[in-house]
């Protein structure tokens, strides 16, 4: 799921990519690094809408939106279901320029003034091979494609409402270096007229990046703590920590509030939770790889089997007293 109005998202970069990718679709091996592994697994996940309290939406987060401009939808009904399906992966190296054109450019222009800066990218001498030359790092990545069914209190349609890429970087310790030569390039790039008439690059902060990130296909390689701890540590985040599989982000909207995104054992987002500053939960998306439902389930196991103890337990007590008179 990414958000709501980022739809030309990663197309070209799918189009780019799209034979590559479909070797991978034949494949079902959990892609490795020396560190981290990608746990990537072919599948659909179901998502549901779990709470939404649209009065403490506005007063807390965005007193003129909703989370439809997180998420594509219906996103702001509760009950409302989305869906995504993994359709496969494969591993890949990118360079800066990939990282610039896929992470950053596509993010924060149309498609058409994409298509007009990259001509007078090329124009000024900032292409793929200058760029490259100059930038020398590459990163490991497993890339993979899933297809997204945009929240519905309704039934699904038969096709999905678009694909999104799923970038699971092998390396967290990367993500620095991708953001200080994002920051570096943008403000040269910035210092062109021709450039300035289509719009500016943002400078990026870490929390900036980590969070456009987490909302636009970002998954996490196992072990899911250790990563998502070196990736905060690393950037240097000064609004957002981890608790174990947990991203928490603070945020300030109308008022202080935290969204929580937890990662599930494939690496991708299992929850999202939007809480006050009280805790009080303003919105909240669970799905079927959450975790947090296994423990939930298990509780409730567990109950069940202490209940089904106690009596036991009190029903032998009463036959022993029977016997007894």
């Amino acid at each position: 799921m990414k958000m709501n109005h980022k739809k030309i998202k990663n197309n070209l970069l799918i189009m780019s990519i799209f034979m590559t990718i479909i070797f991978g679709m034949f494949s079902t091996a959990v892609s490795a690094s020396s560190s981290y592994q990608s746990t990537l697994v072919k599948g659909t996940d179901d998502f549901v809408v779990n709470q939404y309290n649209d009065a403490a939406w506005k007063t807390t987060v965005n007193t003129s939106g909703n989370p439809n401009f997180w998420f594509e939808g219906d996103a702001n009904i509760t009950g409302a279901k989305s869906k995504t399906t993994i359709l496969g992966w494969n591993d890949i190296v990118w360079e800066t320029w990939d990282i610039f054109t896929s992470l950053f450019m596509s993010e924060y222009f149309s498609f058409e003034d994409l298509v007009m800066l990259l001509n007078i990218m090329d124009n000024l001498g900032y292409n793929e091979t200058t760029i490259n030359a100059n930038y020398t790092e590459s990163y490991s990545l497993s890339y993979g494609i899933r297809a997204v069914w945009n929240f519905t209190a309704g039934l699904f349609l038969e096709q999905p409402s678009y694909n999104e890429g799923i970038l699971v970087f092998k390396d967290p310790l990367d993500f620095k270096t991708m953001l200080d030569d994002y920051d570096t390039i943008a403000a040269e790039l910035n210092k062109n007229v021709p450039i300035k008439i289509i719009g500016t690059f943002p400078n990026l902060t870490a929390d900036d990046f980590l969070w456009q990130l987490a909302l636009n296909g970002f998954a996490v390689a196992a072990p899911q703590p250790t990563y998502l701890t070196d990736l905060i540590v690393e950037l240097g985040c000064e609004n957002a920590t981890s608790n174990g599989n947990t991203l928490i982000f603070e945020r300030y909207g109308e008022t202080y509030y935290t969204v929580e995104i937890v990662y599930g054992a494939e690496g991708t987002m299992s929850s999202v939770s939007v809480k006050a500053a009280d805790e009080t939960v303003i919105f909240q998306i669970i799905s079927s790889n959450s975790e947090w439902m296994f423990f939930v389930i298990i509780t409730v196991v567990l109950i069940c089997i202490a209940g089904i103890t106690v009596v036991l337990i009190l029903r032998k007590r009463k036959i022993n007293k029977l016997r007894k008179n």
